[in-house]
């Protein structure tokens, strides 16, 4: 065979390889080389701004906002002067995709034997958590039997993920990454509550109820902080996880 028709060949088969990449990742993101963080970083923020109501033609679902589903939290014991159960139902994530900032992504390997160890830390300026509630307590000798519509505002939460991914090779050929734990951890400057039809919307008994709630802020995060990231966690593991099931680790980065 000739050089002339070598060459045709080369450069039909390096198109088609050009082609084939680029349709690994969702346009406009593009791929990145696996130590150009900044280029990584980018392409995260990318999919939240073009993909935060899903990517349909994936099956993958919304995160804006992002589902929790039914929250059960318990708070104070039976001698503590605030206590109660709190049902959080149709829980919602909202404001994450478009306002938290992403500080740093790192911990993809070129080494397909070992788990991947990735850890995202994310800066986040304002977040709502809403829900349908049910409230049963008590505070002070006041019981509290409720139930409504409720907003959480978390603001300046400062969070790290850890995240545990397996390469594992399938039938295809390809190496995909098997999510097999992700936590987070976080802090929150401040946070406050509001509750509707509390006290069946006894102005007086609300409002007053609502203050000595928020003044309490710092110890009920104990207790209601946790759910959340809990539930926060298992839903983007979720999506994390589809995303890795559609694109071949061993083909998700540019050769360096």
């Amino acid at each position: 065979m000739s050089y002339g028709k070598h060459l045709i060949i080369f450069t039909v088969a390096t198109a088609l390889w050009a082609a084939v990449g680029a349709e690994i990742l969702p346009s406009p993101m593009k791929h990145c080389t696996l130590h150009d963080e900044a280029c990584i970083l980018e392409q995260v923020k990318i999919y939240f701004r073009e993909f935060k109501y899903g990517l349909p033609a994936w099956n993958i679902p919304s995160v804006e906002p992002l589902q929790l589903g039914t929250l059960r939290i318990k708070s104070g014991g039976a001698s503590d002067s605030m206590q109660f159960s709190l049902i959080m139902r149709d829980t919602t994530l909202h404001h994450f995709s478009d306002r938290a900032i992403l500080r740093s992504v790192k911990g993809f390997s070129a080494d397909l034997t070992k788990p991947l160890k990735l850890i995202w830390i994310v800066n986040s300026p304002d977040i709502e958590v809403r829900a349908n509630y049910e409230v049963d307590g008590k505070l002070l000798i006041l019981p509290i039997v409720s139930k409504g519509t409720m907003v959480i505002n978390l603001s300046q939460m400062q969070s790290k993920t850890r995240i545990t991914a397996v390469p594992e090779q399938r039938p295809d050929g390809h190496s995909y990454l098997k999510v097999t734990d992700y936590k987070t951890v976080a802090k929150v400057s401040s946070g406050s509550f509001n509750m509707s039809n509390l006290f069946d919307d006894n102005v007086e008994l609300r409002d007053s109820t609502l203050k000595v709630l928020n003044d309490e802020w710092s110890a009920l995060s104990a207790d209601i902080q946790p759910k959340i990231l809990e539930a926060a966690d298992r839903a983007y593991r979720t999506v994390l996880q589809m995303l890795f099931d559609k694109i071949p680790y061993d083909e998700f980065f540019l050769k360096e």
